[in-house]
């Protein structure tokens, strides 16, 4: 199959979601390529959040579709579509405080492998975040910014087709924030990820291709420079914190 008639990895057709009389997502069609790194951004409220849940499995979109390689996942459990291949870090690191650090990328992995391949590939994931040091740590006892990259360990070390990344450097700090930059650069290479931000600073030093949510709805999508040059996206999204925040025009 030719790359231009190559089916999409991860598609939504005509995507909403509504909770009584409020569209949370409205009618969203989004492709995203294999390969790909694809930003989500808007301001609190755009949507992004709610069809960050609808493609998990946390939620069961009120109509359209949602495709992984062509084959139709809609309202299928996050459990499900973890097993597809489909790697999921939410914006609060979800841990078991008790187990060490090496533990838990284990048992993350070991629902689909054995007990050998589960260890060995949980090694080589904290090698790859470079965070092998903290392997016999309580995951309890870290910090936050430590936790943030536990997480990210234990959804990089099953080697899931996709990742998708909800607010992955939320509470870290500025140095914590320039490696996570880096790391989803690095594993960019051999997965496909979807990150859903706010931090347009962070969007400009990883993004090449961006959708922009605005009340439910795609606004527009383009190349990083286009969408943080364009005035709608900075009306809607910065509005008039726009010069204070520095993002180019």
């Amino acid at each position: 199959m030719s790359a231009a008639h190559a089916v999409p990895l991860l598609e939504t057709r005509a995507l909403s979601m509504r909770f009584g009389g409020v569209v949370a997502v409205d009618n969203v069609s989004l492709t995203v390529a294999e390969g790909e790194l694809r930003c989500l951004i808007g301001p609190n409220g755009a949507g992004k959040s709610t069809f960050f849940k609808c493609l998990t499995g946390q939620l069961r979109p009120s109509s359209g579709r949602i495709l992984w390689r062509g084959r139709d996942i809609t309202g299928a459990d996050s459990f499900a579509i973890a097993r597809l291949g489909i790697g999921i870090k939410t914006q609060v690191p979800s841990l078991f405080d008790g187990l060490s650090v090496l533990e838990s990328v284990v048992l993350a992995v070991r629902r689909l492998h054995s007990e050998a391949t589960s260890r060995a590939r949980a090694v080589a994931a904290l090698a790859r975040l470079e965070i092998e040091h903290l392997a016999g740590r309580q995951v309890g006892l870290l910090a936050h910014g430590q936790r943030q990259l536990v997480e990210l360990a234990m959804v990089v070390a099953p080697e899931p087709g996709l990742i998708i990344l909800d607010e992955p450097t939320a509470g870290m700090s500025a140095e914590e924030t320039r490696r996570a930059a880096e790391l989803i650069r690095e594993l960019n290479r051999r997965h496909t990820i979807i990150v859903v931000e706010h931090d347009m600073q962070f969007i400009r030093s990883i993004a090449s291709a961006v959708t922009v949510f605005h009340q439910g709805r795609v606004l527009m999508e383009d190349r990083v420079e286009r969408v943080l040059a364009d005035p709608r996206v900075r009306d809607v999204y910065l509005g008039k914190s726009a010069e204070r925040a520095k993002i180019p025009a």
